[in-house]
């Protein structure tokens, strides 16, 4: 390690001034680049997620695990990033306020102008607080190691992020074929941590722990190779090229173990944000306070999902059954059954044949009838009230634009019913039951029944109008 004199030396070249002048334009570049780049961030992740959602429906299997992927990773990034940025803003803020001090008074701090302040305390203060000079040069080195750890952290995440994204795509793809998704994506991602996490650690252990102490390891062709081949597949997890100049520098000339610590702790916790970012914007709430009333208990009562005038966003990734309102003073009920073909194309594959076996019009596309299209989609409901069945023969294709969602409409007579709250019942996939894990593991076990309460009152609308 160098000295203070050799570091010296080393800035006092023929380039020193030119180097000072480029360092002097750096610090606004940083303070424009994070005032603007704040901004951005917090904005990001509210898009990102509104986008996905509009077309949550139409997505294949690999476009819902690259989404889902996105919606977890980039939050954590952008807000992880954002809280840096806010923070070396603040930082490089305290270094131009501690340059414009020291230009306004050179002398530093008057000592005998400080009346509130008593002999032993100023002694103490003379002793402890840093120089003015030795303390706008720790800010700048604080401002300037944050920016090249964002930096640092930028490049990593989205590096594992496109490796991350690409693998499970690929391997939702293949085991969507051989209905084994989840666990091909599981599989996957445990493989993907082993490359990220086991063998650089796997490297330390053989390298720095072992090598570093036994010189006949040290000069085995045998085991320089194994380290040379595991360097290698842990080089394509890195991109070393970028990221090491940048770790290596702030790890050598700070303490390497905070570092190495505060580095893991920043990545867990932006993936650990993410996904809870991503959890509050799909789920009624995160708290695990609501015990008295569980997610189980409102599944069977009362879900503002399945009337369209309580719509809300999170609703737009529910394919669930919907009515018009809770309040129902017609004759009839419109109800609206979506088609969501990541959920509904492998059992409708199960009920109503391969639809490779069909013939092909002209164009390519699959020469499916209406009929034989509706009568196939009715089979995926049943739908009951007051544990009477409705028929589902006059339930007729509907496009909702309103929703980004096709599927079933129909109109369910109710005007025989008394004045009360009564319950609309719809299963979805009646007919199989333990063939769903058969056909995919996507499937999970557990309640397909969707219980919708109304209330029938005849007089409301007269009500309203008076």
């Amino acid at each position: 390690m160098r000295d203070s004199h050799d570091n010296a030396d080393a800035t006092e070249g023929p380039d020193a001034g030119a180097l000072e002048r480029l360092r002097d334009r750096t610090d606004e570049l940083e303070l424009i680049i994070s005032s603007l780049t704040i901004f951005a961030l917090f904005s990001i992740p509210g898009w990102l997620f509104s986008t996905f959602a509009d077309s949550y429906t139409h997505y294949s299997t690999h476009l819902t695990i690259a989404g889902t992927l996105l919606t977890s990773l980039v939050p954590g990034v952008c807000y992880g990033l954002g809280a840096c940025f806010l923070a070396h803003l603040m930082v490089r803020a305290y270094w131009v306020g501690l340059i414009g001090l020291r230009a306004a008074f050179p002398a530093g701090i008057n000592w005998h102008r400080t009346p509130t302040i008593g002999p032993v305390t100023r002694e103490h203060l003379q002793k402890t607080l840093p120089n003015p000079d030795d303390l706008i040069q720790r800010t700048d080195r604080v401002a300037s190691s944050l920016f090249a750890v964002i930096s640092m952290l930028t490049l990593m995440m989205l590096w594992i992020g496109v490796i991350l994204l690409i693998a499970l795509v690929l391997a939702g793809s293949v085991g969507s074929r051989f209905g084994v998704t989840n666990t091909a994506i599981a599989f996957t991602s445990l493989g993907v941590l082993l490359v990220f996490l086991g063998i650089p650690l796997l490297v330390y252990v053989l390298d720095a722990l072992l090598a570093s102490r036994v010189k006949v390891l040290r000069d085995s062709a045998v085991f320089r190779g194994t380290i040379s081949l595991l360097r290698a597949i842990s080089g394509f997890a890195y991109p070393q090229r970028l990221v090491l100049p940048v770790q290596l520098t702030l790890q050598s000339n700070t303490r390497p173990l905070v570092f190495f610590v505060a580095t893991t702790l920043a990545v867990t916790g932006i993936i650990t944000v993410g996904q809870f970012r991503a959890a509050g914007w799909q789920n009624f709430t995160i708290s695990a306070e609501f015990t008295y009333m569980t997610d189980d208990h409102v599944r069977a009562s009362f879900r503002s999902a399945h009337y369209e005038d309580l719509h809300s966003p999170k609703d737009r990734l529910r394919p669930w059954p919907r009515i018009s309102s809770f309040v129902q003073s017609g004759s009839t009920i419109q109800l609206f059954l979506p088609y969501h073909p990541l959920r509904d194309n492998l059992v409708l594959q199960a009920l109503c044949g391969d639809p490779g076996a069909l013939d092909r019009a002209s164009d390519g596309t699959l020469d499916v009838s209406l009929d034989e299209s509706l009568n196939c989609l009715r089979r995926l409901w049943t739908v009951r009230i007051n544990n009477q069945d409705i028929p589902m023969t006059d339930f007729f294709a509907a496009e909702r634009s309103d929703l980004g969602m096709r599927g079933l409409l129909g109109v369910v007579p109710i005007e025989a019913l008394s004045p009360g709250v009564h319950r609309l019942e719809i299963t979805w996939s009646p007919s199989l039951d333990q063939e769903l894990a058969e056909i995919d593991d996507r499937y999970p076990e557990g309640d397909r029944v969707y219980r919708i309460p109304f209330s029938f009152s005849p007089d409301y609308e007269r009500a309203v109008q008076e």
